[in-house]
């Protein structure tokens, strides 16, 4: 029970300074691995160093380490379903920051209860038949909600990664479940001890090997120096290069309009200079947010959120960027098949509804061109889809569309660095985006977010 102790705290360690300190599905699963890591230890003290120190006659120093194995057992057996449910709740998204609060106190109450059915003295003796009743919804419900969670996943990329974790968690509890709760219910759990701490061992086993072999939880055992290196390279231009892609679709607009101001002017139409300066100082309010926003593409994109109505937010994209489509013979149609209010960063999803709208009319080169945006609720979160007739994606392309540096445009002006920012922003509001393409045939890019984003 040792080994088991040593690996859940080595685990919680890695999973602590590795993962992003704001990702609270993490901070959950850290708790987990503490609990694992406490009822190991407790029984390795009952069953290992207790009675070595009665042996050498450390009578007082047993008797404090039999009352942390007291407590420590009592915290793991009760505290663990709990963790786990609150893991799968936070990882799924599937609940909005209030609700998921609330539930988190609500769901603490059988552990609490627990206290008036466990003897304390002289030793802990848990009623484990009034554990399993409870305990069983929390382990089916955590289960459910992380196959859920993979089988709704859009990206292909979150995905797999989605699928490791499920492969690497959902069986390790769902065991803990049989062998401690069911078994504890039946048997006394000491005569089930052998079981448990054969079977983790064998599993931590394949557990280590599965995570050297195909990474899960942004880890992944591998000693790639090069790559650690080039990366290190193009992070160092990233964050100046996103800021540059975003200056360089706004300029457009500014040069756009300030040729019909320029125009309106010698054609003393001033109706229409005032509009196109109008649009100019738009434009430059644009970047003038994105560069407040942007520090540098390495770090992390933390939306700073507002709440907002979705339409008026498209709505407000699609006037800016129509004079232009209008002057390339482009018609832009909108379908609203839902009229929501959700929780964002407007600045940065303005910016990602811009970047692929300007995408789409460089696609473009019929003079029949139409962009069609339709916003609907999907798997009840919302779904918005960007289509366009341009000339599509081919399929060695596609796979990498999402990549950093990546372009399919031949102009040494594009950075492949929009799409990139677009899904970061997205991920960053627990969303997807994914792209769908055939060449000839144009390309769609499909934005979907949360149930838990929305308000109304």
């Amino acid at each position: 029970m040792f080994f088991i102790f040593f690996f859940n705290l080595l685990f919680a360690i890695i999973l602590f300074f590795t993962q992003p300190k704001e990702n609270e599905a993490n901070r959950w699963m850290v708790t987990f691995c503490m609990l694992g890591a406490i009822t190991a230890l407790q029984s390795s003290l009952a069953h290992a160093f207790i009675p070595y120190l009665l042996g050498i006659g450390a009578i007082f120093i047993s008797k404090v380490l039999f009352q942390i194995h007291i407590y420590f057992q009592f915290l793991g057996q009760v505290a663990s379903p709990y963790a786990v449910l609150m893991y799968a709740i936070v990882y799924s998204g599937v609940v909005q920051a209030k609700t998921k609060r609330m539930l988190s106190y609500i769901l603490a109450i059988p552990m609490v209860i627990m206290i008036f059915f466990t003897d304390f003295y002289p030793d802990i003796r848990i009623d484990f038949r009034v554990l399993l009743v409870w305990v069983t919804p929390y382990y089916l419900l955590a289960s459910y909600l992380m196959f859920y969670t993979w089988h709704n996943e859009i990206s292909v990329y979150q995905k797999q990664n989605k699928l490791r974790v499920f492969i690497v968690l959902v069986p390790t509890w769902m065991a803990i479940y049989i062998f401690n709760n069911v078994f504890g219910a039946i048997y006394e759990i000491n005569k089930v001890n052998i079981f448990v701490a054969v079977f983790f061992f064998v599993s931590y086993v394949l557990f280590v090997s599965y995570i050297f072999l195909n990474g899960a939880f942004g880890i992944k055992v591998k000693v790639e120096q090069q790559q650690v290196l080039d990366k290190s390279m193009r992070i160092m231009s990233e964050g100046a290069a996103v800021l540059n892609h975003t200056i360089k679709n706004e300029v457009s607009k500014i040069k756009f309009f300030l040729n019909i101001a320029q125009n309106s002017v010698r054609q003393k139409d001033l109706q229409a200079t005032e509009k196109s300066i109008n649009e100019t100082f738009s434009a430059i309010q644009g970047i003038d947010d994105m560069v407040d926003r942007i520090r540098s593409k390495t770090e992390e994109i933390v939306p700073q959120e507002t709440k907002f109505n979705l339409i008026e937010l498209i709505e407000k994209c699609i006037q800016s960027a129509r004079p232009i489509m209008s002057s390339k013979g482009i018609q832009i149609k909108s379908r609203y098949e839902v009229d929501v209010k959700l929780i964002g960063d407007t600045v940065l999803l303005t910016e990602t509804i811009n970047n692929i709208l300007n995408n789409a009319m460089e696609a473009i080169v019929s003079s029949k061109g139409l962009i069609h945006i339709d916003l609907s609720l999907k798997n009840k979160g919302i779904s918005i889809e960007i289509s366009d007739n341009g000339i599509g994606i081919p399929d060695e392309q596609l796979n990498c569309i999402l990549d950093p540096y990546f372009s399919t445009k031949n102009n040494k002006k594009n950075h492949g660095l929009g799409l990139s920012f677009c899904y970061k922003i997205i991920r960053a509001h627990d969303g997807n985006l994914s792209v769908q393409s055939e060449v000839g045939k144009g390309t769609s890019i499909i934005i979907k977010l949360p149930k838990s984003r929305i308000i109304t």
